[in-house]
């Protein structure tokens, strides 16, 4: 069953000092904060992600490469410093 979802454009970055800008799909009535506060996921889905000032991250198997684009990426949410949305 396919549930319906608001795209948000985000920046995120990681305890590993990665910086991520891509895609969240957060079920239609949840704000961004309600989906990524939902204690039943430990893990976020970013769609047409792109990773920037990358160094050494070992995380994301990307090793002294200064950009990476992937279609999906999943993060594990306590690894999350911020997180913000951007407008469109």
């Amino acid at each position: 069953m396919k549930v319906p979802t608001d795209k948000k454009k985000v920046n995120i970055f990681c305890s590993d000092n990665s910086f991520v800008t891509g895609i969240i799909h957060v079920p239609q009535g949840l704000r961004l904060l309600d989906h990524f506060n939902n204690a039943n996921e430990n893990f976020l889905v970013v769609t047409e992600a792109f990773f920037q000032n990358l160094r050494e991250v070992h995380s994301f198997k990307l090793v002294k490469e200064l950009k990476k684009q992937r279609s999906t990426v999943i993060l594990y949410k306590s690894c999350i410093k911020w997180i913000e949305e951007l407008k469109k």
